[in-house]
């Protein structure tokens, strides 16, 4: 089964930096959400270089972090 990355640049650009502020703000390393989250290491720092963001990596972080997030369709 193949993962889709459905998010622009600019999402990218907007999301992935508070994805990586969220894990610094609480002292947590790379490894450390890889292994809470269930998330590979090598996806986690594509993800935290703006490099790709599936949404199924999005749901797992946003439930780690317990952030939610609302998405308008314009």
């Amino acid at each position: 089964m193949s993962t889709y990355n459905l998010m622009s640049k600019e999402t990218l650009k907007d999301i992935c930096p508070q994805l990586k502020q969220l894990r610094l703000e609480r002292g947590l390393s790379l490894g450390e959400v890889q292994a809470l989250a269930h998330i590979s290491g090598k996806l986690l720092r594509r993800v935290e270089q703006n490099k790709c963001l599936p949404f199924s990596c999005l749901r797992k972080l946003l439930k780690f972090y317990g952030k939610k997030m609302r998405i308008v369709i314009e």
